[in-house]
């Protein structure tokens, strides 16, 4: 059921909130984009306060903050999400605009001073809107928290969020990770179907907050090796292999340039791995005997893990660039990430597996290393930074 309120505000109520400096910024940050959303909040006064409560029954104190909304462009038919549950949706349009508000089957006028109150889980839109901008206090619950469009929407591989399957939740702010937990996961990239405009080549832990405007589409970062892939490393005075699993702490890892240095960090975790054939980052890939000749046992890796190569081909410097913005050095060679290394094949052996990594000690905690693997293919370890901050893994401390 949705229920219309006419002039709900006083004028000097009505002008107060349209002049507001918040309100001005926010507004100032829509950009050309036609289809924009900005979200903030601005504190109410004692007037505002008894008005929501006596009109809408919200009861918020003075100096407490509402969520507010610049909008330009329709918005899609959707179902309101927040951070919390409740049972109704409360907003006040405070300016006039072309086009109309559809709650359900029901259509009414954009009309500044309108305002609304309608139950959870009615679909609503707006259509006809043109390029008017159009300001709002909420959407927001009976808490007076912001509820919305589900602007985050989190997945658990990358082929899900390209093809909107198998989503862990939602989320109605652009601060990472607000809404969750998703999965267990703490860090995400972002799926390039996305339509904000943050970047899409770099790894948001949660906590980051994105541009806000558009909608963002997130799948967890998982650089790792599958379990049993073995690392080069001094064992009583005598290098030999060592399964990774078996790292610990104080453990002695070969370096290309740097000798042996010892395990700080070791990390574990599991992926969801698909049975096609797509060369997405979140999925297992094989690095064969036949293609990489340094290697003795077959290798499988994340797509998001890199092989150190020197020299790099004009493609993978071209494909690089697409999925991290720039080109990256770990001990003077290039990190080819194995979903751009043409050699690395998708390993389409569906199921849940175990992946480990581990960070090695380093004066800079953001730097890494070239080890050696499976025989010896020269791949890139974690950096202390990314494997506590952004692995998603389990730490074995």
């Amino acid at each position: 059921m949705a229920s219309l309120y006419t002039n709900v505000l006083s004028n000097e109520e009505l002008e107060y909130l349209n002049n507001l400096p918040e309100v001005l910024q926010a507004k100032s940050s829509l950009n050309a984009n036609p289809y924009a959303m900005v979200y903030f909040s601005v504190s109410v006064t004692d007037s505002i306060c008894n008005t929501l409560q006596s009109r809408f029954g919200i009861n918020v104190s003075v100096g407490s903050c509402v969520p507010m909304r610049w909008i330009k462009g329709d918005t899609a038919p959707h179902i309101d999400t927040g951070s919390s549950n409740f049972q109704n949706t409360y907003l006040i349009y405070l300016n006039d605009s072309p086009g109309e508000f559809v709650i359900d089957s029901q259509s009414y006028a954009i009309k500044a001073n309108s305002g609304f109150i309608f139950n959870e889980g009615l679909s609503h839109k707006t259509q006809y809107t043109e390029n008017t901008s159009r300001l709002l206090l909420g959407p927001m619950n009976e808490f007076a928290e912001p509820v919305g469009i589900a602007i985050m929407t989190y997945y658990p591989t990358q082929a899900d969020a390209e093809n909107d399957t198998n989503f862990l939740g939602y989320g109605a702010s652009y601060t990472v990770g607000d809404g969750g937990p998703f999965g267990g996961y703490t860090s995400w990239r972002l799926a390039t179907r996305s339509t904000g405009s943050s970047p899409q080549n770099v790894v948001y832990p949660n906590g980051s907050v994105l541009n806000a405007g558009g909608e963002y589409f997130l799948y967890p970062a998982a650089p790792c090796f599958l379990e049993g892939s073995t690392v080069l490393c001094q064992v009583d005075g005598v290098e030999t292999y060592v399964p990774v699993q078996d790292l610990k702490k104080g453990t002695l890892v070969k370096t290309s340039l740097d000798g042996y240095k010892p395990v700080v960090l070791v990390g574990k975790g599991t992926i969801q791995n698909p049975g096609n054939d797509e060369r997405t980052e979140n999925r297992l890939y094989k690095c064969s005997c036949s293609k990489y000749p340094q290697l003795k046992d077959d290798l499988y890796i994340t797509g998001c893990h890199s092989i150190l190569v020197f020299p790099i081909t004009a493609k993978q410097q071209e494909d690089t660039l697409k999925h991290l913005g720039k080109l990256f050095v770990t001990d003077k060679k290039y990190r080819l990430m194995a979903c751009v290394d043409e050699r690395a094949e998708p390993w389409n052996s569906e199921g849940s597996y175990t992946i480990w990594h581990f960070a090695l000690e380093h004066e800079n905690e953001r730097m890494n290393y070239g080890v050696y693997v499976n025989g010896g293919l020269l791949v890139e370890t974690c950096s202390l930074t990314f494997l506590k901050n952004k692995s998603n893994m389990t730490l074995d401390l």
